[in-house]
Formats: C-alpha cells, sequence, structure tokens
C-alpha cells in the first residue's frame, strides 16, 4: 500500500494510474509513428508530444470520472469495458470540442479514430494483464504486512471491522492481543484469533513477528507492556494508535476512537501563515474567475427561477462560520418561497416536496451554490472548507456531538472533504460522520488536499451525484 494524502491506497491504485498514462502516450506514439511510416515522424517532435499529453490528461479525466480508478472497487470484466467504452466515447467528444477551439492542437481526424481505439485495446489488455499478475502475486506472495491489534474491546473490534473492509491493502490481521481483564467474545465473534493476553507479549512478538502493532486498549494507563513494545520497536517494528490507523484507512478521523491526548500529540493540525495566505488568495481568485464566466448562466438562473415561482431570487440564511461566528449564505432559491413557514428550520430530505422544479436542477447541478462566490469576497468563506451549518441545527450538535467545535477553526467552504468523500446527511449521526471527515480535512490541511477535493467535487457535479 501507499500513502498518499495521509490516506491509504492500495498499491494497484497507483500502478494503474500511472501505468495507463505511459501506456496512453505509449499508444499514440506508435499511432503517430505508424502513420508516418518509420521514425522521426513527419510533424516537430516537440508539437507532437504536447499534443499527445493533450489527450493523454483528457482520457485520463475521462477514465477517472468513469471510476475506473476508484481505489476500493473491483469491477468485473465486463464492468471494466463498458466504463472504457463510455470514457473514451466522452473523451472523441472533448477532444472534437478542443479541435474547435483550439485548431493548433489538432491530430488529423483519422489520427485520432485509429489513436483512440489503440487506446482501447492497449488498456483493456493492460487490465487483463495487471488482474492476472495480482492473483499469480497474491499465490506467490500470500502475506502482507503482519499486524497484531493490542486490545479486544470496542476500540479494537471497530478497527478491525475497517481493517476487513481494505483486503487489497495487504495488512495481514494475525490477531488481537487481549487485555487482561477483557473478555474476547468480541473477537472471536468476529472470527479473528485471539492470541493469548497482555502478560504474555513477548512470547506472542516472538512467535509471530509482526512488523505492525496497533494500540486498541480501552485503559491503557496501568496496562500499557512499555519495555516489551521499547523492545519491539527498537527492532523496527512499527507501532502506532488505533486513530492513526483508521484514519489512514477511512479517511476520516474516528469520534468514539479517539482520546483528547491523541488530538493533543499526533501530527497535523498545521496552519502556516503561508498555506492560510495560499488559500485566501486562490479563494478570490476562483471567485472573481467564476463570477466573471459565470454572470451569463447566473441571469438565465434568475430568470427561470422568476418565471416558475413568485418570491425572490435570492436564499439569504444565517449560517456559523468560522470563530463561531454568524453570517448570512447566499443561495439561488430552490425551495417554494413559504417553505419553511410550517416546519421551520429541516433538513433537506430526498424527493423534498419543497423543492421547485428548477430548484431541482439547480440543486442536482450545483448551480443554487454559485452565489456564495460573494461571501467568498466578503471573507465570511473559502473555496474548500466545513460546509456551515444552521445555528439552530450547532446548537444540538454541540451538546451531542464531541469535539464538534473544532470544525469552527477554519472558514467553511463551498465544497468540503465530507461533500466528496459521503453522500449528503440529514440527520445527528450523518452530521457524526460529517464531522469526522471534517476533521480529517482539518487535520491534514494542504494545497494537494484541496486540489484533490476540487477535482472531486467536479467529477460530483459532472455526474449529479449526492444532491437533494
Amino acid at each position: 500500500m501507499i500513502k498518499v494524502l495521509n490516506q491509504y491506497f492500495p498499491r494497484r491504485w497507483a500502478v494503474l494510474l500511472v501505468g495507463e498514462s505511459l501506456l496512453i502516450l505509449l499508444a499514440l506514439t506508435a499511432v503517430v509513428v505508424w502513420d508516418s511510416g518509420g521514425w522521426p515522424p513527419a510533424s516537430p517532435a516537440t508539437g507532437l508530444a504536447l499534443k499527445a499529453i493533450l489527450i493523454t490528461l483528457i482520457c485520463q479525466v475521462c477514465l477517472h470520472y468513469s471510476d475506473l480508478y476508484t481505489p476500493n472497487s473491483r469491477p468485473s470484466g465486463a464492468e471494466v469495458l463498458a466504463r472504457l467504452l463510455q470514457a473514451l466515447g466522452i473523451a472523441s467528444l472533448v477532444l472534437a470540442l478542443v479541435y474547435w477551439l483550439l485548431p493548433q492542437a489538432r491530430l488529423s481526424t483519422g489520427l485520432v479514430v485509429v489513436s483512440v481505439l489503440a487506446i482501447l485495446l492497449v488498456l483493456v489488455g493492460w487490465r487483463r494483464a495487471m488482474d492476472m499478475a495480482m492473483q499469480w502475486a497474491h499465490r506467490a506472495y500470500p502475506a502482507g504486512e503482519r499486524l497484531v491489534v493490542l486490545g479486544a474491546g470496542e476500540r479494537a473490534m471497530a478497527l478491525i471491522h475497517e481493517l476487513l473492509q481494505y483486503p487489497q491493502l495487504g495488512l495481514d490481521l494475525i490477531g488481537v492481543v487481549r487485555e487482561d481483564r477483557a473478555s474476547p467474545a468480541a473477537a472471536m465473534e468476529a472470527q479473528v484469533p485471539v492470541l493469548g493476553g497482555l502478560d504474555e507479549i513477548d512470547q506472542i512478538l516472538s512467535q509471530h513477528q509482526p512488523r505492525r502493532i496497533v494500540l486498541a486498549l480501552q485503559e491503557r494507563r496501568s496496562e500499557l507492556p512499555t519495555e516489551s513494545l521499547v523492545a519491539a520497536r527498537i527492532a523496527g517494528v512499527r507501532i502506532e494508535e488505533s486513530p492513526t490507523l483508521l484514519e489512514r484507512l477511512t479517511g476520516r478521523v474516528a469520534l468514539d476512537s479517539i482520546r483528547p491526548s491523541w488530538l493533543i500529540l499526533s501530527s497535523g493540525f498545521r496552519k502556516s501563515s503561508w498555506l492560510r495566505l495560499y488559500q485566501r488568495a486562490t479563494s478570490i481568485f476562483a471567485a472573481l474567475v467564476g463570477l466573471v464566466l459565470l454572470s451569463p448562466l447566473m441571469l438565465l438562473v434568475a430568470l427561470a427561477i422568476k418565471i416558475e415561482s413568485p418570491g425572490p431570487v435570492f436564499y439569504r440564511q444565517t449560517r456559523v462560520g468560522k470563530a463561531s461566528r454568524p453570517f448570512n449564505i447566499w443561495k439561488f432559491r430552490s425551495m417554494r418561497a413559504d417553505a419553511e413557514s410550517v416546519s421551520g428550520p429541516a433538513f433537506a430530505q430526498a424527493n423534498d416536496p419543497r423543492i421547485t422544479r428548477v430548484g431541482a436542477w439547480l440543486r442536482k447541478l450545483r448551480l443554487d451554490e454559485i452565489p456564495q462566490l460573494f461571501n467568498i469576497l466578503r471573507g465570511e468563506m473559502a473555496l474548500v472548507g466545513p460546509r456551515p451549518e444552521r445555528p439552530e441545527f450547532v446548537i444540538e450538535y454541540r451538546r451531542s456531538i464531541p469535539y464538534y467545535e473544532m470544525r469552527h477553526s477554519v472558514r467553511p467552504g463551498i465544497t468540503g472533504w465530507a461533500q466528496v468523500s459521503r453522500d449528503y446527511g440529514a440527520n445527528l449521526d450523518d452530521a457524526r460522520e460529517k464531522l469526522e471527515y471534517d476533521l480529517f480535512y482539518i487535520k491534514n490541511l494542504s494545497v494537494w488536499l484541496d486540489l484533490f477535493i476540487v477535482f472531486q467535487t467536479t467529477k460530483i457535479i459532472a455526474l449529479g451525484r449526492g444532491a437533494r
């Protein structure tokens, strides 16, 4: 497995991503050489290289949008072929538009068609070869990174449940070491071997030779086998707490598993002056560019709202921002003007009857969020960050969800890690899970994480996922 943006991904994902980029470039080069009748081709090499890179980037974006690089997904051969055909079909349409706008980037029509077919054949063969190679490697070298969990209580079981969801990461769970007072019933029910008690830790480590030990004890103040763990650490064994591994497995900070000491001592939560300046500058730039480019669309949306239903075009609502300061968020109105006159503040639901027909399309395409670009210019929001909640809900969340106030340590965003990682939430449990993703974002704040969230957001908008 590899670690990207402090989250674990299977090596297969990285091999597919990098390998297919190179294969697309090689396929394009082969087609150009074949068309030219030999090497070097008639066209300048620099121009051909730039055109090939353009085609590769467009193809890779379309492959990603077709869920061919989802880390934990293993589609069947028929599904892969269908998604490849869909992705390359869309890539061909995008290339046609690009060539119409930029004629100088064009390859000949016949060459593009042959290139797309060559890319399809190469990728189908590559994916098939990858699957066969992975099956052979698993048979020849079945063991992954050997892992032992210290603890057999609720914390340990929460970790084990997640570990079993990610077998492709190569973490080979040997078993658990029960606490002296803990019952191993839960571990046995989960069919996880119980290797012994903490008083047998030296024999267990000597016999099973783990490469990673995860601390998931319910209470460890008087139980932690310090001397044995120090000796294992010096011997090169990786030792970490269960919240750290859970974070890297799931992309969220599991509230049930963390202690205040872990929050205090764990890495992350760095907000340098440069990073704050970058976020503010890029948010303002994106807002200005967005308002200029989208102004004709905003006029059409405003006209459609006025034609369909009486009431204002814009909807203003109080939300809680950075440092718990309230502010007014702006949206295009997607509900009836009297939507909350009877019910009061309420979550939007699937097939919500309060949403107008125009509003349904606005929400599906996220066009109702465009006026929040004005909130960015006012300094109340950023492009990326936790989504701001209404004060009525925040009061309840503060009472019911630990560490909820931490999400107000940064500016709220138009999009965020929770929005690209999970579906729409509409109750207290969903709010709790959203906070876990928001804490992951705040803890691992970086330029690359912001860019990844923006990229994932464009995919969600393009596919119309998660809207209500």
